[in-house]
């Protein structure tokens, strides 16, 4: 497993989730749409790497929770994020599954099974 990836993906959200919490602050929220429609993906990407799938396998992501690293309820979470990207709660939702996924990942980490 690459771990330069998943980091990567990681401290790209870090760096970008104060612009687009600038956007849902001045109620931009066609800007906040394109952004949590784009770091929605890498999260699921960073999901499946985490879990040893590769980024080219298709999962059903209505699976997500029966997968070990994953934060809690992450089916019914992402699902509210498809349906309502441009809302100021997706934004919250997805910042929140972010720091979620990460300390799952450094405990898998720390724990050798990522």
């Amino acid at each position: 497993m690459d771990y330069r990836q998943i980091e990567e993906k990681f401290k790209a959200w870090e760096q970008v989730s104060k612009t687009v919490e600038n956007y849902v602050n001045d109620r931009n929220f066609q800007e906040v749409s394109r952004y949590v429609n784009a770091y929605l993906d890498e999260l699921k990407m960073i999901i499946l790497l985490c879990n040893g799938y590769e980024t080219e396998d298709i999962v059903d992501f209505s699976q997500f929770d029966q997968l070990a690293y994953t934060p809690i309820n992450v089916t019914e979470r992402l699902d509210f994020i498809e349906k309502r990207k441009h809302h100021r709660h997706a934004y919250i939702q997805l910042n929140e599954l972010y720091k979620e996924m990460k300390k799952k990942y450094v405990t898998g980490k720390i724990k050798g099974e990522i």
